[in-house]
Parts: C-alpha cells; sequence; structure tokens
C-alpha cells in the first residue's frame, strides 16, 4: 500500500500539535498590491490587526504553481496525495487545486490525487485533517481514509459571533442585509456554516448571552472533538473557552481573520457518530 501525504489549505487551522504534520498550500493576503503576505513573507498577528484596524485587507487564494510544485514533488517522491480544502462556497482555492490535480493525473497515471470540499474552513476544516493523519497512523489506505473524510463532513460545524459585520460585507462573505442585523444595538448575531457557506443562526442580545449560547450548542449532544478559536481578542477567547471546555484551540489564520475581524471567536465542533 502506497503512503500518501496530506495536504490543506491557508484557510485551514490545525490544532496542536498537528500542525507539523500537515502540508499547507498557502492563500495570501495583502494591504498594497505591491506587498503580498503569506508565503515567503508574512506579518505578525499584533502589526496585521495594527494595519486591519485602519484599512481592508484583501485576500488571494492557493497559487496554481505553488500547488503544482509541491504536488510534483510529493508524486515524484513516490505518494500519492489527499488535500483537505476549504469551503468551495468560500473561496476558490478548491477549485484551483482541482483544476492543477486533473493536469496532473494523466501525468502520473500510477498515483492518486484526492481534493476534498470540506464544506467548512479554520478549525472544524482542520478536525477533518486531524481524522485523516490518525486513519493514516491506523494504517488506512488513501481511498479508505477519502472515503470516511467524506462522510465526516456532515458532522463538522462551526459557530461564531462577529463584533463588526463590514469585514463579512466587504469581502463578500454576507450579504449587506444580514450584516445590518449586526447594526441593531447590543444584538450579536451566532454565525455558522451551512453547505459550505455562512449563515446566521440566532440572534443574542449581548456577547455573554451569545457565550452562553455557544456553551448551550456544545452541550446538546456528544462530541468527538471541540474546540475554540483565537482570532485577536484574547479576553473575548479566554471566556468563550471558559464556556466551552474543548480539548483544543487553534489561532485563526490571516486570511480568514481579515473577513471577519479582531473581535471576534466562535467553536469548531466534530459531532460523534452515531
Amino acid at each position: 500500500m502506497k503512503d500518501f501525504m496530506i495536504f490543506t489549505d491557508g484557510d485551514v487551522d490545525l490544532p496542536s500539535p498537528y500542525e507539523k504534520e500537515v502540508s499547507l498550500l498557502p492563500q495570501y493576503y495583502y494591504f498594497e498590491e505591491d506587498t503580498i503576505y503569506g508565503d515567503e513573507q508574512v506579518l505578525t498577528r499584533e502589526e496585521f490587526f495594527r494595519q486591519l484596524a485602519s484599512r481592508r485587507a484583501y485576500t488571494a487564494g492557493v497559487n496554481p504553481d505553488f500547488v503544482r510544485n509541491r504536488f510534483e514533488e510529493t508524486l515524484q517522491a513516490g505518494k500519492d496525495i489527499l488535500c483537505i480544502a476549504v469551503s468551495s462556497g468560500l473561496s476558490g482555492s478548491h477549485n484551483t487545486i482541482c483544476m492543477v490535480a486533473d493536469e496532473l493525473r494523466p501525468l502520473y497515471p500510477e498515483s492518486r490525487i484526492e481534493v476534498i470540499d470540506s464544506l467548512s474552513a479554520t478549525l472544524g476544516s482542520g478536525f477533518l485533517c486531524v481524522d485523516a493523519l490518525e486513519m493514516r497512523k491506523a494504517g488506512k489506505s488513501l481511498e479508505e481514509t477519502a472515503a470516511e473524510i467524506r462522510k465526516r463532513i456532515g458532522l463538522i460545524d462551526i459557530y461564531f459571533v462577529v463584533d463588526d459585520f463590514k469585514y463579512l460585507v466587504q469581502g463578500g462573505r454576507v450579504s449587506p442585509s444580514v450584516g445590518k442585523i449586526g447594526d441593531i444595538l447590543d444584538i450579536k448575531v451566532i454565525l455558522t456554516m451551512k453547505e459550505g457557506r455562512i449563515e446566521p443562526y440566532k440572534k443574542c442580545r449581548g456577547i455573554n448571552n451569545a457565550l452562553r449560547n455557544l456553551q448551550s450548542i456544545a452541550r446538546s449532544r456528544e462530541t468527538a472533538r471541540l474546540g475554540a478559536i483565537y482570532v485577536g481578542n484574547q479576553e473575548l477567547f479566554e471566556k468563550c473557552k471558559s464556556l466551552v471546555e474543548g480539548d483544543f484551540e487553534a489561532s485563526l489564520n490571516l486570511i480568514v481573520s481579515s473577513h471577519v475581524g479582531p473581535n471576534t471567536t466562535g467553536i469548531a465542533i466534530e459531532w460523534a457518530q452515531e
């Protein structure tokens, strides 16, 4: 049975201690078009949020040439490829990776390349990567692992609260009509992922009420993995983490951070299989 490498993209976050076990296909962000970050150069979180406070960040998906080079290195080393990508409803990266895979398959007919649309992002997609790592360690083949990951996509949920909808609206991740809900005084909207896109889940009066609702969601049924997501507000993150009490946590990557803003927190859940 051939060994396989697990890849993901820059919209996905791996919890500790798994960060180094999955190969990352970077995505990109910039404040000025002549200075692109995400691959050879990156900003610290502190500097990123300092700049985000006064101007908009723009993002770009994976670079097809970078993906092609990384995939070919892997295939030439005699390994197959499993790539678990951010939701195609949020980013064009999944489609770019699929395009590269389609180009390479005829050139490497003895190899397999599986690309999976996670229909999620950040730590939600990261949980699927952890599942894949554990299956590989257990001796599962690429085919067995990919089939099981596709079954588990429906077990992944993300719920989060943003302080300012402007980031999601200007990036086209939610409609302006949804964004207007957040303009109502002291109303916090819990958002979730539905069929790969961001949708409102519940309106709450105040952040503390919203966080208690996240706690109730997490306790509503048995979880296989549960984690809190840190963005830029440490106090808010600690408050969320104390209520949720998950086993995992992750710092939100700067690509997604640019679309939600610093005063955001949330949880990722992989529900236990029934």
